[in-house]
């Protein structure tokens, strides 16, 4: 009757391991899509600058319409799960771009208020992912209470000790929040589906 226990556990432990090494793929995976979102990124930015900067584009405006669709599809390939942030930082750039283009903004003043903005979104990001670490650590802990129970139960069954499952507990992420004011003169709303940044 033991032995049947026991064959519970070894499954148990197997399909645990398969799951591990199931999670960590798909984070393989999901890195290996943000380096290529990055790149592609990176070098739209570049192509459409140094268009501008030889004359084929002719605006700032021109060069941020070169790039903005590609950077939005870049992250819609890699499954962004903030497409929201992305939306918004494209319609702050093409916001930017008019006014420089305009004349009532430098390009500095302009790359130091996106770089501001960027700086908030990836604050927001970063709270988006404790967030979600968080819910992921109470289904753990959800689950590691499932196994601890198994080991009680197992250990009442088998009072020898042996064959008991051991869960190591896993720490709770500690959030790091910063701070970042941004001041500018462009206001951002949304319609309906779209961002609009004037």
């Amino acid at each position: 009757m033991n032995l049947k226990y026991l064959w519970l556990v070894i499954g148990m432990s197997a399909f645990l391991v398969c799951c591990q090494n199931s999670l960590q793929n798909v984070q393989r995976e999901r890195d290996a899509k943000v380096a290529v979102m990055q790149e592609k990124e990176k070098s739209i930015l570049a192509e459409c600058e140094l268009k501008r900067l030889n004359g084929e584009l002719k605006t700032y405006v021109a060069s941020t319409e070169c790039s903005n669709p590609v950077i939005i599809q870049a992250h819609k390939e890699a499954g962004d799960p903030a497409m929201n942030l992305i939306y918004l930082i494209t319609a702050y750039r093409l916001a930017m771009a008019e006014r420089i283009d305009k004349r009532v903004l430098s390009e500095a003043e302009a790359n130091l208020m996106l770089a501001q903005l960027i700086s908030r979104v990836n604050t927001e990001r970063l709270e988006r992912d404790i967030a979600a670490e968080r819910e992921r650590t109470r289904n753990a802990q959800s689950y590691e209470a499932l196994l601890k129970g198994l080991g009680t139960w197992q250990s009442s069954v088998n009072p020898s000790g042996q064959d008991n499952v051991a869960v190591p507990s896993q720490p709770a992420p500690t959030p790091q929040k910063t701070q970042s004011v941004l001041r500018t003169p462009i206001t951002c709303y949304q319609d309906g589906p779209v961002i609009i940044c004037q």
